[in-house]
């Protein structure tokens, strides 16, 4: 039988070899679901450990992993996973499997004028975030649907400003970050990453799952910035004090 470190190792190489984001994250999410829930825990905690030590191998299996738990198939082992973890003593990474209700606030759920002198249904919403005319996508990026965002990540005439456009905005509905998160596209860039991180309308699960893979000066970054949660300060700080800053 292998260990935790063996398992997670040899999950590491297989994915490695796989270079389309969207099939390594349904090879991993296949592998979890055929795992005991108290396997899935021992290669979260040893993933995060080496990630966290800069391993770019791991750090590519903690984004895939992510992306895996993330999918509605695993709901009922993310649940399970998170008691594990949380028995464990293992509190950080137990609650960043747990979700958070979406943020309602007014101004982050309005939807954009879309110029129709009416309002736009959101299946005509959905037709929009589909249209490759970037006067339409600078619009359609404020909508608060995550099934509008969904759409539109996948948009081929979306780039990555418009993405760090989507996740720098204040406020903005929770469940459209939720959305890159989710995003096999997007979520494999840095500086998106990072700009979620900052975000104080991101969901705290989806910030404590990604911060793991920042760089050290961003770490400080996170530290400083007096509007993010308690929770993500001290999962950073942890890091601090376990001298990951130098």
């Amino acid at each position: 039988m292998l260990s935790a470190e063996e398992q997670t190792d040899l999950l590491a190489k297989r994915i490695a070899a796989i270079l389309d984001p969207g099939v390594r994250a349904a090879y991993v999410r296949h592998t979890l679901l055929g795992l005991a829930a108290a396997d899935v825990a021992d290669v979260l905690i040893v993933t995060r450990a080496h990630a966290e030590a800069h391993s770019p191998r791991h750090e590519s299996l903690l984004t895939a992993l992510s992306l895996a738990l993330a999918d509605e198939a695993c709901a009922a082992l993310r649940q399970t996973v998170a008691a594990l973890l949380e028995v464990r003593d293992q509190r950080s990474l137990a609650r960043s499997l747990r979700r958070d209700a979406a943020e309602g606030e007014d101004d982050a759920q309005r939807v954009p004028d879309f110029g129709m002198g009416r309002t736009v249904t959101l299946g005509e919403r959905k037709s929009l975030a589909r249209r490759r005319d970037r006067e339409l996508i600078s619009r359609v990026i404020r909508d608060p649907h995550p099934d509008v965002i969904r759409i539109l990540l996948l948009n081929p005439r979306l780039t990555e400003n418009d993405v760090l456009r989507l996740c720098a905005r204040r406020p903005v509905a929770s469940d459209a970050l939720r959305e890159v998160f989710r995003c096999q596209r997007w979520i494999v860039r840095y500086a998106i990453r990072l700009a979620l991180i900052l975000n104080p309308y991101t969901p705290l699960d989806v910030a404590l799952q990604l911060t793991p893979l920042l760089h050290d000066q961003d770490l400080r970054r996170v530290l400083e910035a007096a509007d993010l949660p308690r929770e993500l300060h001290a999962a950073c700080r942890r890091r601090a004090e376990e001298g990951v800053l130098h």
